[in-house]
């Protein structure tokens, strides 16, 4: 009997290894910095003291925010970092932990993506260097290949996420990767066996991909394909293969193949972005109107049909239309979220007076909370840089030093209010 698969899963992963990594080296120097100070209760030594204890306990919280505990479940992705866990139970207020944390429903998920590296370092034997990556821009999780609760949380992701936005290596993928040596065992078979099936073959490129060696793969699903071009399912996998390597010279005419032998409307999506990508709006609209006849439930091609004329000045209210059958005909819960949110904002912002002009000023205070922030760090850290070259004026408060650490806290205090405002 198979297991139940599961609906929720929880974990902690560093998502920031610069932010960890930068906030143990400004402890250190901050270390170095109090030990080099003269020895004795002085209260030159106090005061010094008194002032670095700040920067201590900003950096240990800096580098606590770069480790997040994620949970993935039924409602969607949350992500909060271990600092935000902290001030909510010590302070118990929400508003100083903004920023920390966010929570993505599913219908706000726009991508779930493998980011692979190109170089490999040969001391990986396991498993290779390359994220699981899933949400929306400016709120992203990254799951690094080898966590524990990779696959649960693959799992959950393709059940939940509609698999046109999924961007995996292949449709069927399960997360399996082969360690270095075993890759290095399908190729030595693929080489020196005439008669080796196609599939495997397909299975060693997949295996090429995962570990950087893209130019490889791309000669493996040549040889696959070679040898069985009948063959849909290898024709499939050759597509997909060839789209997540960015090669649209050898996808296309593939893809192409695929629409005259089996018109899938996923087909015909697929067919829509490549017209969409090489600039052909005419062709991927007629692509995706071929979708939705041949599927009346085709969600899908009523929202691209939908974001495609809202790119076109006079076709607002055509786009509303699109989007509102594939309401009327949505089946995937994912899809029709989305769907929801878009037609929603959209009708706002033809309907409502004033909608336009809120939604610049959030986009301005969002963009002025990244530059205020940025130039706060940089004056407290021009502080800190202060006391380091002069040890000596290192007061409780120093003139210069001070005033630099005072006007750089409270850029960072507005950078964290216009973020709050600002937020998406």
């Amino acid at each position: 009997m198979s297991s139940p698969s599961p609906s929720r899963v929880s974990f902690h992963l560093v998502s920031s290894p610069l932010l960890v990594a930068g906030s143990l080296t400004l402890l250190v120097l901050l270390g170095i910095l109090l030990s080099a100070a003269p020895s004795g209760e002085t209260p030159g030594n106090q005061g010094r003291f008194a002032a670095v204890l700040p920067l201590v306990l900003m950096a240990i919280l800096m580098a606590l925010d770069g480790i997040q505990r994620v949970e993935i479940g039924a409602e969607g992705i949350g992500a909060i970092s271990v600092a935000a866990l902290i001030l909510g139970r010590i302070f118990r207020s929400p508003a100083l932990h903004a920023g920390r944390t966010f929570r993505l429903t599913w219908s706000s998920v726009d991508a779930v993506e493998l980011r692979i590296s190109r170089f490999q370092s040969p001391f990986r034997r396991r498993v290779p260097r390359g994220w699981l990556v899933a949400g929306s821009p400016g709120r992203v999780v990254r799951i690094p290949f080898g966590h524990p609760c990779f696959r649960t949380a693959l799992t959950i992701l393709r059940r939940c996420v509609h698999p046109y936005f999924l961007h995996l290596p292949s449709r069927e993928w399960e997360g399996r990767i082969p360690a270095r040596p075993a890759l290095a065992g399908m190729l030595r078979t693929v080489v020196y066996d005439p008669s080796t099936p196609s599939e495997f073959i397909t299975e060693t490129a997949r295996a090429c991909l995962l570990w950087g060696n893209f130019s490889r793969a791309e000669r493996l699903m040549d040889l696959a394909l070679a040898k069985r071009e009948e063959d849909l399912q290898v024709l499939d996998d050759y597509f997909v293969m060839m789209k997540r390597l960015g090669n649209i010279e050898k996808a296309k005419p593939a893809l192409e193949r695929l629409v005259r032998n089996r018109r899938a409307p996923l087909d015909l999506v697929e067919m829509a972005e490549l017209h969409h990508a090489e600039g052909e709006e005419k062709e991927a609209a007629e692509r995706l109107l071929q979708a939705a006849e041949i599927d009346q439930t085709s969600d899908l091609a009523h929202f691209l049909l939908g974001c495609l004329y809202v790119q076109r000045e006079g076709l607002e209210a055509t786009a509303l239309d699109q989007w509102k059958k594939g309401l009327d005909r949505a089946r995937h819960p994912h899809l029709l979220g989305k769907l929801g949110e878009t037609y929603r904002y959209h009708r706002d912002l033809l309907t409502r007076p004033g909608f336009l002009e809120e939604e610049h000023r959030r986009h301005a205070r969002w963009a002025w909370s990244r530059r205020l922030g940025a130039g706060g760090i940089g004056l407290v850290l021009g502080g800190m840089g202060l006391w380091w070259f002069y040890p000596g004026g290192a007061l409780p408060f120093p003139w210069i030093g001070g005033s630099l650490l005072f006007l750089g806290s409270a850029l960072m205090l507005t950078a964290i209010f216009l973020r709050r405002r600002g937020k998406p």
